[in-house]
Protein backbone atom coordinates (compact mmCIF):
# COMPACT_ATOMS: atom_id res chain seq x y z
CA UNK A 1 0.00 0.00 0.00
CA UNK A 2 2.84 2.32 0.92
CA UNK A 3 4.87 1.87 -1.93
CA UNK A 4 1.42 2.19 -4.38
CA UNK A 5 0.77 5.52 -2.48
CA UNK A 6 4.47 7.00 -2.97
CA UNK A 7 4.63 5.79 -6.90
CA UNK A 8 1.66 8.48 -7.21
CA UNK A 9 2.69 11.46 -9.15
CA UNK A 10 0.73 14.69 -9.83
CA UNK A 11 -1.12 13.42 -12.26
CA UNK A 12 -2.11 9.95 -11.37
CA UNK A 13 -2.96 10.74 -8.19
CA UNK A 14 -5.04 13.88 -9.34
CA UNK A 15 -7.24 10.91 -10.95
CA UNK A 16 -7.29 8.96 -7.39
CA UNK A 17 -8.61 11.81 -5.87
CA UNK A 18 -10.88 13.07 -8.47
CA UNK A 19 -12.64 9.45 -8.84
CA UNK A 20 -13.05 9.26 -5.31
CA UNK A 21 -14.18 12.78 -4.71
CA UNK A 22 -17.04 11.91 -7.62
CA UNK A 23 -18.10 8.72 -5.51
CA UNK A 24 -17.84 10.14 -2.22
CA UNK A 25 -19.92 13.57 -3.45
CA UNK A 26 -22.77 11.47 -5.40
CA UNK A 27 -22.74 9.08 -2.19
CA UNK A 28 -23.29 11.21 0.20
CA UNK A 29 -25.64 13.38 -1.34
CA UNK A 30 -27.94 10.54 -1.77
CA UNK A 31 -27.53 9.65 1.72
CA UNK A 32 -27.74 13.15 3.19
CA UNK A 33 -29.93 15.57 0.86
CA UNK A 34 -30.86 17.87 3.67
CA UNK A 35 -26.90 18.91 4.04
CA UNK A 36 -25.80 21.68 1.41
CA UNK A 37 -23.94 20.27 -1.54
CA UNK A 38 -21.22 22.98 -1.55
CA UNK A 39 -20.22 21.52 1.85
CA UNK A 40 -19.41 17.83 0.49
CA UNK A 41 -17.33 19.97 -2.66
CA UNK A 42 -15.23 21.33 -0.97
CA UNK A 43 -14.71 19.08 1.95
CA UNK A 44 -14.33 15.72 0.24
CA UNK A 45 -11.92 16.26 -2.12
CA UNK A 46 -9.58 18.26 0.45
CA UNK A 47 -9.84 15.14 2.83
CA UNK A 48 -8.84 12.52 -0.20
CA UNK A 49 -5.89 15.15 -1.37
CA UNK A 50 -4.76 15.99 2.05
CA UNK A 51 -5.18 12.25 3.33
CA UNK A 52 -3.48 10.77 0.21
CA UNK A 53 -0.73 12.98 0.38
CA UNK A 54 0.27 12.56 3.51
CA UNK A 55 -0.77 8.53 4.11
CA UNK A 56 3.07 7.82 3.06
CA UNK A 57 4.43 9.38 6.18
CA UNK A 58 1.62 8.28 8.39
CA UNK A 59 3.01 4.37 7.04
CA UNK A 60 6.63 5.26 8.12
CA UNK A 61 7.97 6.92 5.25
CA UNK A 62 10.76 9.81 5.72
CA UNK A 63 8.94 12.93 6.18
CA UNK A 64 11.89 14.96 4.92
CA UNK A 65 10.52 17.24 1.66
CA UNK A 66 6.75 16.18 2.40
CA UNK A 67 6.35 19.57 4.08
CA UNK A 68 7.86 21.58 1.50
CA UNK A 69 6.11 20.09 -1.17
CA UNK A 70 2.62 20.05 0.64
CA UNK A 71 1.14 23.10 -0.93
CA UNK A 72 1.80 21.79 -4.55
CA UNK A 73 0.49 18.03 -4.07
CA UNK A 74 -2.31 18.98 -1.99
CA UNK A 75 -3.65 21.97 -3.88
CA UNK A 76 -3.31 20.05 -7.13
CA UNK A 77 -4.92 17.03 -6.06
CA UNK A 78 -8.07 19.37 -4.58
CA UNK A 79 -9.00 20.92 -7.89
CA UNK A 80 -8.81 18.29 -9.27
CA UNK A 81 -11.42 16.73 -7.11
CA UNK A 82 -12.97 19.98 -6.72
CA UNK A 83 -13.86 20.24 -10.31
CA UNK A 84 -15.56 17.04 -11.00
CA UNK A 85 -17.47 17.28 -7.70
CA UNK A 86 -19.09 20.54 -8.71
CA UNK A 87 -20.13 20.25 -11.95
CA UNK A 88 -21.58 15.82 -10.92
CA UNK A 89 -23.42 18.35 -8.36
CA UNK A 90 -25.00 20.82 -11.22
CA UNK A 91 -25.34 18.01 -13.71
CA UNK A 92 -27.20 15.97 -10.58
CA UNK A 93 -29.40 19.46 -9.64
CA UNK A 94 -30.56 19.66 -13.55
CA UNK A 95 -31.83 16.02 -13.27
CA UNK A 96 -33.79 16.48 -9.98
CA UNK A 97 -35.53 19.44 -11.37
CA UNK A 98 -37.17 17.89 -13.92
Amino acid sequence: MKTFIESLSLGSGAVVVALLSIGAVWLLRSVLPKVPEALWIVIVPFFFAYSLYWLPVWLGADPVGYGVWQVLGIGTWFFSGFFPSAVLVIVLRKRGAK
